[in-house]
Parts: C-alpha cells; sequence; structure tokens
C-alpha cells in the first residue's frame, strides 16, 4: 500500500529533525523518504518546512516535560496542553496536504467538553 503524501512528509520531517538532534543513523530511512518525496513533480518545500517547524516544536516541548522531573505538576501540565496544541497544528498541516493531494485521510478530533453531572 502506497503511504499518503502527508505521512510521508510528516516521517521524513520527523527523520530529518532525528538525524540533526541525536547520533542515531537514520539516512537510509531519511534517504527513503527523499526519494518518494522527489516522486512528486510538484515543489513541497513550504509544506516540509511548515512540518519540520511544527515537528521541531513538538519535539522541543515533549524534550522538555521529559527532563522535567523537578517541574511542579501545573507545568508539566501546561507543557502537556501546548503538545496537544501543536499536534493540532501539525494535524492541520496535515489536512492541507490532504486536500491539495487528494490522498490519504484526515484526522478529526472532536474536542472533549466536560460535564458535571450533578457531583461537586
Amino acid at each position: 500500500m502506497k503511504m499518503p503524501i502527508s505521512e510521508i512528509i510528516d516521517r521524513y520531517t520527523i527523520t530529518k529533525l532525528k538525524s540533526e538532534r541525536t547520533n542515531e543513523d537514520v539516512a537510509e530511512e531519511l534517504n527513503f523518504y527523499k526519494k518518494e518525496l522527489d516522486g512528486y513533480k510538484v515543489n513541497l518545500d513550504n509544506y516540509i518546512e511548515l512540518m519540520y517547524n511544527i515537528n521541531g516544536k513538538i519535539w522541543d516541548t515533549e524534550g522538555d516535560i521529559r527532563k522535567g522531573t523537578d517541574l511542579p505538576l501545573e507545568e508539566i501540565g501546561r507543557l502537556a496542553l501546548k503538545v496537544r496544541d501543536l499536534n493540532c497544528e501539525r494535524n492541520s498541516i496535515k489536512a492541507d496536504i490532504v486536500d491539495r493531494f487528494s490522498e490519504g485521510f484526515k484526522e478529526i478530533k472532536i474536542n472533549y467538553k466536560k460535564i458535571n453531572y450533578g457531583r461537586n
């Protein structure tokens, strides 16, 4: 099954971040995604840049959570909410790509609203 372009761009940018920010050798994986991207005869640079930036922000925020063992729970919660919001942005970018190329699927989320059913 062919991977949708939105997923290829997402995985490519995450792998690119991993290659830049860790010592892990991901050259083969990075080359695979790059080859897939090169198969599209349109300029994908804008989508790649948008996805790279948002995935970088998510990477940084999740890193702050991991190293924040001494942080108060309120701060960890704030960072977790930030990751949630960044993921919404990420899903929006992926949805734009799905619309543009008519392949893949959109992730549809409905905001949860807590209702107090008579409990105090």
